[in-house]
């Protein structure tokens, strides 16, 4: 596995459009631009939403946010973890059904599909591993991006969440494209 490659002047990362990082890897990166995020994010719930909360650490960061909101809202989403920290007792909590990725925490399958086009939401809130004006939204796994690709369209609204340091990368599979999504960063 080559990991760097050698240029003038020192050595460049090689980037790997199909791995990616563990939760606990993500979990201590850009801890503080999450956080801006998702005060920016909570921002676009209203009382009485039905949202889909994305598996992933920048949408993890929306959990106390929306713990703290005094508005009863539904949520559906495809992380076990996301799931028991929605502790707010005015949130309806919903978990796909379907296999867990454990690498990302994230609910995947036929069966998590099928359950993901009965729903109806007001807005989703996503995660991706790269964003660019021509290819949209990104991400390394097939699975993953059919789900993602539905909730985007079950939404009225999809907002996509990420760090800068998403914005122009690119990765495997594509699930909206930039008019299907507006990007909330830091």
């Amino acid at each position: 596995d080559q990991l760097l490659r050698r240029i003038h002047g020192g050595a460049e990362l090689l980037q790997d459009f199909s791995t990616e990082l563990t939760m606990i890897e993500k979990y201590s990166k850009n801890v503080q631009e999450k956080f801006i995020i998702a005060k920016k994010a909570v921002k676009k719930i209203a009382n009485g939403d039905t949202i889909y909360l994305d598996a992933g650490t920048t949408t993890g960061a929306l959990i106390p946010e929306m713990n703290q909101l005094n508005i009863h809202l539904t949520v559906v989403t495809s992380s076990a973890t996301h799931a028991s920290l929605l502790t707010n007792e005015k949130i309806n909590v919903y978990i796909l059904g379907g296999m867990i990725k454990k690498s990302t925490d994230s609910v995947i399958g036929g069966l998590a599909l099928d359950q993901l086009r009965t729903y109806r939401f007001n807005v989703a809130f996503l995660g991706a591993n790269g964003f660019d004006a021509q290819n949209g939204a990104m991400t390394p796994d097939s699975e993953e991006a059919a789900i993602k690709r539905q909730a985007v369209l079950q939404s009225q609204q999809s907002y996509l969440l990420m760090d800068r340091s998403k914005l122009g990368q690119t990765s495997f599979v594509r699930f909206a494209t930039k008019d299907e999504v507006e990007v909330i960063t830091e």
